[in-house]
């Protein structure tokens, strides 16, 4: 199958296994629905990502992992273990990633729409702020003096992203103007605000979108990588001394379909490498922040079969899961490959929508999908569920939250609760 990776997904006697272990077991031993990480996928990625970057540049590589993608704390903990740096978006997600152990000096916020109160309550935890407005800027000022912050601008085009809520860049998306950064044509009057509020800029930043891989979209985002390293140069000569580091923020996207291709890393790498050559420019760090590409395709949602009805000539197929767990197919419109764990491959394939145990019309995970029938009871994977799936998840119908396993060198951890997340098993493989 398209979607099978060693050592993480694969197909054994039809049945589906993952990092080894069978699904349909972890399934029914710890219940549905239920998302079920690779720690070990998440740690060859993260070292894939920094490794191919390093081929190609000799600048020291900042990976600040995304942690808005997947929160999980054992999944922190794996990438904490390899040096990883992380991006965070909130006060709540500062104060979790500094209570699982990451020191406020490798965090950078990124924040939008951000009060008095919130950057407060940053600035008092120490980490570093990467400034989204002018306005910002003013607030930060009140709060602190001489401190370092770094920029996030815009580069000025046209963002990139798989649906247009996730494009970040640019004037406007689907007539929707963009809220994040500062625009180009303003970049001038945040450094003469922060200069003369003492605060000293240290670094550049943009993020264009989110779930971006084609040549095009490759090709568009060295464009705005270029701005952003003209812009960081212009930065210099005006304050007179070297940046701390520039960051091309993150975006890169994962394969979905079989229709897709894999993110295009190697291009990537040589066009950012080919870029500051060309330009001439010397820093001595590049900061990075991928998520969906780390932690993509590591998590798989596990949800049982609960009913079957036909309707108007239509297969409905209900699961005891829905968007409460995993809302990226109704709100963005997204596709997952979904598997019959129980029979992965069969002739007897017919056209099914299979459903969600909600109350709404769009509680849909995949509408007139051909793929084997599956029984009443059987469990059905939902693949490339290890990025905004969990992290996303609310309490809808007041259903409950599902449990997560990672499997991390044979080792199961699983966990329950949302915001206070709470092992309840620990044990070898």
């Amino acid at each position: 199958m398209w979607w099978e990776i060693p050592n993480h997904l694969s197909v054994i006697n039809n049945k589906l296994y993952i990092a080894n272990i069978s699904a349909e077991e972890l399934a029914k031993r710890f219940g549905t629905p239920i998302y079920v990480y690779n720690g070990n996928r998440v740690l060859d990625k993260y070292r894939i990502f920094y490794r191919t970057l390093k081929r190609y540049l000799s600048q020291i590589i900042r990976i600040h992992y995304s942690m808005k993608a997947n929160n999980n704390p054992k999944l922190l903990e794996i990438l904490k273990s390899e040096g990883s740096y992380l991006d965070c978006v909130s006060p709540e997600e500062v104060e979790y990633a500094i209570a699982n152990g990451y020191a406020p000096e490798r965090i950078l916020f990124t924040g939008v729409s951000v009060s008095y109160e919130d950057l407060k309550k940053v600035l008092s935890l120490g980490v570093r702020i990467n400034a989204d407005s002018i306005s910002q800027i003013k607030k930060i000022s009140k709060i602190r003096k001489d401190i370092p912050i770094s920029l996030r601008i815009d580069p000025g085009m046209p963002g990139l992203g798989h649906n247009w809520r996730t494009i970040t860049a640019g004037k406007e998306a689907h007539n929707v103007p963009i809220k994040f950064s500062i625009s180009i044509e303003q970049i001038d009057n945040a450094v003469k605000l922060a200069k003369e509020e003492n605060l000293k800029i240290v670094g550049l930043h943009m993020h264009v979108g989110s779930n971006w891989k084609t040549e095009e979209e490759l090709n568009e985002f060295l464009s705005a990588a270029r701005i952003l390293v003209q812009q960081a140069k212009k930065l210099e000569d005006t304050l007179g001394y070297k940046l701390e580091f520039i960051n091309f923020g993150g975006g890169p996207g994962i394969r979905y379909s079989e229709k897709e291709q894999d993110f295009p890393l190697e291009k990537y790498s040589i066009g950012i490498s080919e870029i500051l050559k060309e330009l001439n420019y010397s820093i001595d760090n590049l900061a990075f922040e991928p998520g969906r590409y780390i932690v993509g395709d590591s998590g798989i949602l596990l949800v049982k079969v609960t009913d079957i009805k036909e309707r108007y000539g239509d297969l409905i197929v209900g699961v005891d899961s829905g968007f409460n767990h995993l809302i990226r197919p109704v709100l963005y419109g997204s596709y997952h490959e979904i598997v019959n764990c129980n029979n992965v491959e069969s002739e007897n394939k017919k056209l099914i929508t299979i459903a969600g145990n909600l109350c709404e019309t769009g509680d849909v995970f995949a509408v007139r999908r051909e793929m084997p029938l599956p029984n009443e009871n059987d469990i059905l994977a939902i693949l490339n569920a290890g990025a905004y799936g969990y992290s996303m998840a609310s309490r809808y119908n007041m259903r409950k939250l599902p449990k997560e396993i990672v499997i991390y060198k044979s080792r199961l951890t699983i966990y329950e609760e949302k915001f206070n997340r709470k092992v309840i098993m620990e044990e070898i493989v």
